[in-house]
């Protein structure tokens, strides 16, 4: 695998979260003769001029290990994010999807085995693909420049 991660994200919801949460875990216990301790795909830093662009983000999705979800309103929203997940859902496992919740709501409902309906931060791709509730990491707090540090 060329990348540990691939971060897929609203850039409206989440265009200073994403940078900052791609430089943290580049440099989490890095040893002093790498430069990073691990390898993450975000668009902003991964691609460059390509006349095709789903065809790039492809081969770096085909290239990551992890899938990580940067989930919002937004996030939920978006034709990008949703086709991230379809194409993950198809070539790759549901289990290596690490869902990060930077805002609305996520909450899983017991009775139907699935996030519920009111769940706004859930992109409809994701929806039915679980089959128990995922432990997801909770950075709904992380919205102001002091908090991205």
């Amino acid at each position: 695998m060329r990348y540990d991660g691939f971060i897929s994200y609203s850039h409206a919801a989440d265009g200073q979260l994403a940078p900052a949460l791609q430089r943290g875990l580049q440099r989490l216990a890095k040893p002093w003769y790498r430069r990073r301790s691990l390898e993450i795909f975000r668009d902003e830093t991964g691609l460059s001029v390509d006349p095709d662009l789903w065809t790039a983000i492809v081969r770096a999705l085909d290239d990551a290990e992890w899938f990580i979800l940067l989930t919002s309103p937004g996030a939920a929203g978006s034709e990008w994010v949703n086709r991230e997940i379809e194409h993950w859902k198809a070539n790759r496992s549901v289990d290596r999807i690490l869902p990060v919740v930077t805002d609305g709501n996520w909450v899983w409902d017991n009775e139907s085995g699935d996030l519920s309906a009111d769940s706004d931060a859930v992109p409809p791709a994701l929806r039915g693909v679980f089959t128990d509730e995922p432990r997801h990491l909770d950075l709904r707090w992380a919205h102001r420049e002091e908090h991205l540090d």
